[in-house]
């Protein structure tokens, strides 16, 4: 059975991580993305670290399987290579500010023109119709603007910074979300449309709860006693002998028994604390073994217990290939770079198809020559500074 988007052609304009985000989950579905470059300059994903022989690793892991195209869309003959690859595609993304691609004569109303059939997805800070969308924003400054930085503390202490960039992630699932929903209707109407994704939209509605209640009180969440998840005695991270951590979810009554059960303390079933005096009880106990020691006591229970594990450790006891989530990219730096695929179903996947290595470009002259170009026409823009691509002479 063929992946669901096998076939389908993507232009990519995007440069930051809600973009590549989405990129690389319509990649994981089947679809064919040709990224549009600009020349000469490299967007912020080429800088990140870890940076190896020059290489950012942060931005090739991002490359999945993208064939790419170096276009200079201030030239007239450029944004006319753009227009003739748009003309057969059926998904466009971009993550400019709003008003970049019309500028370029390459927006959404300028392209269905000539081909109504296409999806146009931008993804922005605040949105193409908000007072903001003009304002420069990165991650940050989106999930602090929403409220999730303020409620990401306890009380007294400094805002910690999520460890994953939750705007960045939202919005490029959204976009993903609102993209095959676009393509299930066009199945039904023949026609493409417009889709407009907010990264602060997006980081607002992963407090949907949160945001409903406040409303609705018109209290904050802490003031309203309606903050979750919070910390509590059955729900929080205590630390070990080791100074290691582990985490505590036992909810449910029968869960909290076998807790107990088995850091033996079923004692503190009768003594009615609370919840203050419980958790600096439970934290004592926890404190006297190590991380590993309650590893071995809670092996096969049923409570909700979990070490908090580092990624690499994570990483040693998660199947990324027998559950079919590693790919990887042939670079001629780097070598092997592990790509981890989005979790869609298996059954979705492209399992088969290979990442491209960093060096092949010969699916970007097969889209410009199904677009209509000779191949004269492509050395030609090619030899200008058009274009940059790989063509055997």
């Amino acid at each position: 059975m063929n992946v669901p988007l096998d076939g389908l052609r993507v232009l990519d304009f995007t440069h930051l991580l809600p973009g590549q985000i989405c990129a690389g989950i319509l990649s994981d579905l089947g679809a064919e993305i040709l990224h549009v470059d600009a020349p000469n300059k490299k967007s912020l994903a080429h800088h990140l670290p870890p940076i190896v022989e020059g290489e950012s690793l942060y931005f090739w892991v991002l490359h999945k399987r993208k064939s790419s195209l170096v276009v200079d869309l201030k030239a007239e003959k450029g944004k006319d290579v753009v227009r003739r690859l748009a003309g057969d595609a059926d998904i466009i993304l971009e993550n400019f500010r709003p008003g970049v691609m019309s500028r370029l004569k390459l927006g959404y109303e300028d392209v269905k023109v000539i081909n109504e059939r296409v999806i146009y997805c931008s993804i922005s800070g605040y949105g193409q119709d908000s007072p903001q969308r003009h304002k420069a924003a990165h991650d940050l400054n989106l999930v602090a603007e929403s409220g999730l930085l303020n409620l990401n503390r306890r009380k007294g202490e400094r805002p910690v910074l999520p460890s994953i960039p939750i705007s960045d992630y939202m919005s490029g699932m959204l976009a993903v979300i609102s993209i095959l929903s676009a393509l299930y209707q066009r199945s039904q109407s023949l026609k493409g449309q417009y889709l407009d994704i907010s990264m602060l939209d997006s980081a607002l509605s992963s407090l949907n709860i949160l945001t409903s209640m406040s409303i609705y009180t018109e209290k904050e969440p802490e003031e309203g006693g309606f903050a979750y998840p919070r910390e509590l005695p059955t729900y929080n991270v205590y630390e070990c002998k080791d100074g290691r951590y582990l985490a505590v979810a036992s909810l449910e009554p029968d869960f909290y028994r076998e807790f107990l059960s088995i850091i033996e303390r079923l004692d503190i079933l009768d003594k009615g604390l609370d919840d203050r005096t419980l958790t600096e009880e439970l934290a004592s106990t926890i404190a006297r073994r190590t991380l590993q020691q309650w590893r071995d006591l809670f092996a096969g229970s049923n409570c909700c217990v979990s070490p908090v594990n580092t990624i690499s450790e994570a990483l040693a006891h998660y199947p990324l290939d027998a559950r079919g989530m590693l790919h990887r990219l042939e670079h001629p730096t780097l070598g092997s770079v592990p790509q981890v695929t989005f979790p869609v179903s298996a059954a979705l996947r492209d399992q088969k198809r290979k990442s491209f290595s960093v060096e092949e470009s010969d699916r970007s002259f097969s889209r410009l020559l199904e677009s209509g170009f000779s191949e004269n026409e492509i050395r030609s823009m090619r030899d200008s500074g058009i274009i940059s691509l790989y063509m055997a002479d």
